[in-house]
């Protein structure tokens, strides 16, 4: 069993896949024009749409077979009320379209907690 996940922040399209053990992540840096401090989220949005499909693509040949049990997807920076971004909105769609699609739950979280899992995993201390 294997979860994939969907992640849309301000300066970077992820996806991946893990299964408990290990997984695959297929990203990219989202380009900032020479001489600008940042992107627009219409910019973000745009730049998301455009590369989701075909990131998705790379990582879903790396399934190899396995059942996808549920897909995560950030839908805002922070979990407190009022934390939103329209980039998120991009990863959100498509993630309630695959869980539809594999009739699986969709799991919601920040941006936040994905970098607080990433770590507690790195370090072998999931319990935390």
């Amino acid at each position: 069993m294997a979860v994939l996940g969907l992640d849309t922040s301000n300066y970077t399209t992820s996806c991946a896949v893990f299964d408990g053990a290990g997984g695959v992540n297929r990203g990219r840096i989202l380009d900032v024009r020479p001489g600008e401090l940042g992107l627009r989220q219409s910019d973000a949005v745009f730049h998301h749409t455009k590369s989701l499909p075909e990131l998705s693509g790379r990582l879903f040949s790396h399934l190899d077979g396995r059942t996808v049990s549920a897909v995560g997807v950030s839908t805002r920076p922070r979990a407190v009320e009022g934390s939103y971004m329209p980039c998120f909105l991009v990863g959100y769609s498509h993630a309630v379209m695959l869980a539809q699609c594999l009739n699986v739950p969709l799991l919601e979280v920040s941006h936040q907690q994905g970098h607080v899992a990433a770590a507690l995993w790195s370090a072998d201390h999931l319990e935390l």
